[in-house]
């Protein structure tokens, strides 16, 4: 015959068994359970002792329902197969958990029309906070539907309009690109090439370093710009279209690590030599990047951090809601052997 105190196996316990157990109100085992103080050390010890007796599991959902909190946030990305988003999320997901919250992450694939239904999913996910890193700054179902929200939010590496309410965190790609095209207007190039992604944030500010580092070296303008969306397609597409011109680049900037192999598939087929017969630049580290030989000079950033702050700074508006805040993390040069000194090996007959 069954106590009054067990529970059949198959039956979930409740917080009515477990203070019938221990032996106190359930005022007290709710007290024990969600931490708060006043609770003395022997009532928390026959609590916790009868929950774990009773494989006792809190019904999160009703949790939610009481305090208007789901514990959870909200993720939108526009292209998780980035090592350098995964870096990011990881980042994120590291802070959020050590404070008692579950992500849910989204993927845009670089879509902006999923950007803005992922926004919609979350929020009637009743997600607590979103972090968001969308593929445009300036599409129109995007900001629809953050202007219609009410959760706090962190942006990531893009400038939105003055009206949606979002905190920021930003790399200062300006800094590290601008390093990078001095140094290579140092070494003599004077041809340079910058392949870039679309109209973002990122992007404007590698195109402004590369113009003032022509203008502080008292350089003539004698840059080439190729935009589109990052990819290796786009990558390879732009490197062959500079290699292809009569007068092309001595050295190039990739603005976006989905370049680099698509870039080093035409310089392979060229039979180029980096840092011999031609220089080439990567923002943001990857495997790639330093395996190859020779390895490749790159524009650098802790992706992970980046995640970290923005998730600090989601949980600082949960906590305490104020002025939205914006924080500038830096990035930096890695000169490798990948960077030479100008060469007019390009200018032969054939290349």
């Amino acid at each position: 015959m069954s106590s009054k105190n067990e529970t059949p196996v198959n039956e979930r316990a409740g917080i009515r068994q477990v203070a019938e157990l221990a032996g106190v109100g359930i005022a007290s085992v709710s007290r024990v359970l969600s931490g708060q103080s006043g609770v003395s050390k022997k009532m928390t010890e026959r609590v916790l002792l009868a929950a774990e007796q009773l494989n006792y599991t809190p019904n999160v959902l009703a949790q939610s329902l009481r305090r208007r909190s789901t514990r959870s946030i909200g993720f939108v990305c526009s292209d998780i197969t980035n090592p350098l988003l995964a870096s990011i999320v990881s980042g994120a997901e590291s802070v959020l958990a050590a404070s008692g919250y579950s992500l849910l992450l989204t993927n845009s694939g670089g879509m902006p029309e999923m950007d803005a239904e992922h926004i919609e999913v979350l929020q009637q996910r009743q997600v607590d906070g979103l972090i968001l890193l969308p593929s445009l700054e300036n599409d129109d179902a995007t900001l629809h539907a953050l202007r219609k929200s009410t959760m706090p939010l962190v942006v990531i590496d893009r400038t939105l309009p003055d009206d949606v309410e979002a905190n920021t965190v930003l790399s200062d790609h300006y800094l590290g690109v601008g390093v990078a095209a001095r140094a290579l207007l140092q070494q003599g190039h004077r041809r340079i090439g910058l392949i870039v992604g679309r109209d973002v944030r990122p992007t404007r500010e590698r195109i402004r370093a590369v113009q003032d580092a022509y203008q502080a070296c008292n350089a003539a303008p004698d840059y080439l710009i190729e935009t589109g969306i990052l990819s290796v397609a786009h990558g390879e597409r732009a490197m062959a279209h500079l290699l292809a011109l009569p007068n092309p680049p001595t050295a190039v900037i990739l603005g976006g690590n989905q370049l680099l192999e698509g870039a080093l598939t035409v310089i392979e087929q060229h039979k180029l030599i980096l840092g011999r017969d031609f220089s080439l630049v990567c923002c943001d580290d990857v495997a790639l990047s330093r395996l190859f030989s020779p390895p490749i000079a790159t524009v650098m950033r802790d992706n992970i951090l980046l995640g970290k702050r923005a998730a600090q700074l989601l949980l600082g508006q949960l906590e305490n809601p104020h002025e939205k805040e914006q924080v500038l993390l830096p990035t930096w040069f890695e000169n490798r052997a990948s960077c030479g000194p100008v060469s007019h090996m390009l200018n032969k007959p054939g290349v």
